[in-house]
């Protein structure tokens, strides 16, 4: 698709109008430099002579010379009807053949500094983001289940009446009518007591880690993590100079007794009681209360990434660390990425009200802000009752295909692995009882648009377990065995 001038070069062309040049030498030299220099992309369509001339106040003659020594000189090429385009190969490309020898001395390349905590996270094995058109991929919801003509409703009435104060900066801590629905959501789905002005909205779950880093810890402070984990949000941690500290879990997530052994001046934890990731663990609650009971003793702040909760299929849910938390140490970070969708790209945090002012501050330095229209939208959404809507049919939906999977599995693929249970959220765990190559298996599934990310792809330490995620919000039922069918045979084969 051709390429247009939206954003016009010319405007900034400097033309001496009483210097030795000619007009036309001037402005070929800069156009030319604009292209060599890739501030006009190849392939682009370069204005009518024209229109041109008028922004430029010279006649259309200088122009026609300038886009005739253009053409000559194999910068732009011209279609007789269709206009001027640049060229997709340019002279200075063409001057030196492929592979040809040159006796030109080629300089040793200067080092560049970058910083360690750059360094750092450079080194860091971050597994791919997950495919969304995959089978089995998870953390992916059921897009095409979205309610779309609810959605752009409520949308197209936003728009329509959008207040003048919303389409500007706005709050730091986000806007108060969807803070309000975030504390009655949480306060009803998950026990959690807060009031809108501990709630923050910011532009992805990312944006939250990032916060409370800056906010809870000083450079060299050690950190708490779930190993395996989530790489991603926990090399977010990294950017301040923080020292992550691996702890092992099981498939009964964090256990508290082991933090004493590992690092037990940490001044942050953070947990996934709730379908952790990769595992799919649930805490119990003795761990929950224990691991709170260590936070409180050791006055350490705890991170509650709580990214699968709205989706929960057998007995009641346990409460998240939020709701059990009597002391004030727990930030409770949720998002819309499984209730709605990734894209929105939408995250919170709760936090205690003593802290509610310099988390505000540190929000407004960073400008860890998300788009006040989507804000907007978000909560007229939740309080038309459509995103309980949402939740409550798409409960119904995922625990028919986890059912489907956790049985298809146990059919299909045999013994040779421990399953995770599917009681909340979007995947579940496969460890293998030896170890295995799961990475190769994993890659070799993706020619068959198949995505199961291996576990070992997320440990940060040393690797003592593989095996599998497998995620079953994006794969509809009737897809479910044929998929695990074929890695069946990946596993049998690897």
């Amino acid at each position: 698709m051709p390429r247009h001038f939206n954003y016009p070069t010319w405007s900034s062309l400097s033309l001496d109008r009483s210097g030795s040049d000619p007009l036309h030498v001037q402005v070929f030299e800069q156009i030319r430099q604009a292209i060599v220099q890739g501030r006009i992309s190849k392939n682009s369509r370069l204005p009518p002579t024209r229109q041109l001339a008028a922004e430029l106040g010279v006649s259309r003659n200088t122009v026609v010379l300038v886009y005739e020594r253009l053409l000559a000189e194999g910068y732009v090429s011209g279609r007789v009807g269709a206009g001027t385009y640049i060229a997709a190969v340019l002279p200075e490309e063409r001057s030196a053949p492929a592979g040809a020898p040159s006796n030109a001395p080629v300089a040793a390349p200067v080092p560049r500094h970058i910083s360690r905590r750059a360094q750092a996270m450079s080194e860091l094995a971050l597994p791919p983001e997950r495919n969304a058109t995959f089978d089995l991929s998870p953390t992916v919801p059921a897009l095409d289940q979205l309610p779309f003509e609810q959605f752009a409703k409520v949308s197209s009435q936003y728009w329509r009446s959008a207040p003048a104060a919303e389409l500007g900066y706005g709050s730091p801590m986000g806007l108060p009518e969807l803070r309000q629905q975030i504390a009655d959501y949480v306060g009803e789905a998950h026990g959690i007591s807060c009031l809108p002005d501990q709630v923050l909205v910011v532009d992805g779950t990312t944006q939250g880690f990032v916060l409370a880093g800056q906010v809870l810890t000083d450079h060299g402070d050690r950190i708490i993590v779930e190993d395996p984990g989530y790489i991603t949000r926990l090399a977010a941690l990294m950017g301040f100079g923080a020292d992550l500290v691996p702890v092992p879990i099981d498939l009964q997530g964090l256990d508290s007794s082991r933090f004493d052994s590992h690092a037990p001046d940490a001044r942050l934890i953070v947990a996934s009681p709730t379908n952790q990731f990769p595992f799919g663990s649930t805490m119990p609650l003795e761990r929950r209360l224990s691991l709170l009971q260590w936070a409180h003793e050791r006055n350490a702040w705890v991170i509650e990434y709580d990214f699968n909760n709205a989706f929960h299929f057998r007995g009641r849910p346990l409460p998240p660390l939020a709701a059990l938390d009597h002391g004030g140490r727990v930030i409770y970070i949720g998002n819309f990425n499984r209730s709605i969708s990734p894209a929105l790209n939408l995250a919170y945090l709760v936090v205690p009200p003593d802290l509610a002012d310099a988390f505000a501050c540190a929000t407004q330095i960073f400008s860890f802000k998300a788009s006040m229209p989507t804000q907007g939208v978000v909560a007229d959404f939740m309080a038309s009752g459509q995103l309980a809507a949402h939740i409550r049919r798409m409960g119904v939906r995922y625990r028919e295909r986890a059912q489907l999977m956790e049985h298809c599995f146990r059919t299909l693929v045999g013994r040779d692995f421990e399953l995770s249970t599917t009681g909340s959220g979007l995947h579940l765990s496969a460890i293998s009882r030896t170890l295995i190559d799961d990475a190769a298996v994993s890659q070799a599934l993706l020619a068959h648009r198949i995505d199961v990310p291996a576990i070992s792809a997320y440990c940060l330490s040393e690797q003592v377990r593989t095996g599998f995620v497998f995620g079953f919000g994006n794969t509809p039922a009737e897809r479910i065995a044929p998929a695990l069918a074929l890695f069946g045979s990946a596993v049998a084969n690897a």
